[in-house]
């Protein structure tokens, strides 16, 4: 077996987990940028393997152009070059269909860099839970506004004062009923 086929079967087997988050996508196209662009990564063998890693780049460009789609300047350039840089088809030539495997892989990651520095990926370590975990709330704070009394988390939930929030898909989630203080926790084990 070989290298890649190594790399490939860890990949396949971390990429079943991935959701449809796009801080997870970042993380496994990040690796798969890896396996081309690295200099330590092992070196393709076959034309099946430059195929396969053209795919999983062309798949990554697909699951991330939803979290991108809404920007403008840099970001739309990005991924619109990765975007079709990615409908090309792959030369037949072993050599330049490496080169062509190369350019995307370089595109896809100019497209992540773009993606976080508009904010549209979690920058974090560890990163933030998505807005659909059930602890998406404890992301990190991207925007706070206590004068209007919400703050923007990584994830892009909108989280107000009270508690409740706003998730990106525009499901309202409802307050959660504050913790009792000290005084008001004695006074309700007593009853």
């Amino acid at each position: 077996m070989s290298l890649l086929s190594v790399a490939r079967a860890a990949m396949s087997r971390r990429t079943a987990r991935v959701t449809s988050a796009p801080n997870s996508i970042a993380t496994a196209a990040a690796k798969t940028i890896t396996l081309v662009l690295d200099e330590e990564a092992p070196v393709l063998d076959s034309d099946q393997d430059v195929h396969d890693l053209l795919l999983m780049l062309r798949g990554h460009v697909m699951q991330l152009g939803p979290a991108a789609h809404t920007m403008t300047g840099p970001l739309a350039e990005a991924l619109s070059a990765a975007q079709d840089l990615s409908a090309k088809e792959m030369p037949a030539e072993y050599v330049q269909a490496r080169a062509h495997l190369r350019n995307l892989a370089a595109t896809v990651q100019e497209l992540l860099a773009e993606m976080r520095a508009a904010g549209a990926l979690c920058a974090h370590h560890p990163e933030c839970p998505s807005a659909e975990a059930s602890d998406g709330q404890a992301a990190q704070i991207r925007i706070h506004r206590p004068e209007a009394g919400w703050s923007v988390l990584c994830n892009g939930m909108l989280l107000f004062d009270d508690t409740g929030c706003l998730r990106p898909d525009g499901v309202i989630l409802k307050p959660r009923r504050p913790l009792p203080s000290a005084q008001e926790a004695q006074q309700a084990v007593s009853r």
